[in-house]
């Protein structure tokens, strides 16, 4: 299987530790030099028991597949 061209649980995790250094949101450009360019955003926020991190971005079907 090929490695994720964007890959959200790294982002998620590095926003949540720099979340204790006083930052709380983070945008990732990934794959560029692979031609196929991704980006991420996350972000923190204190939750009930703990940090709660929210994270997004923006994909694109490059081909059908058909699921029978």
């Amino acid at each position: 299987m090929p490695e994720d061209i964007a890959n959200a649980n790294s982002t998620a995790c590095l926003v949540a530790h720099l979340a204790d250094h006083g930052l709380s949101a983070l945008d990732v450009d990934m794959s560029d030099s692979l031609g196929e360019p991704a980006a991420i955003a996350a972000s923190t926020r204190p939750g009930a028991a703990d940090l709660l991190v929210r994270v997004g971005g923006t994909a694109a079907i490059a081909t059908d597949i058909t699921l029978i």
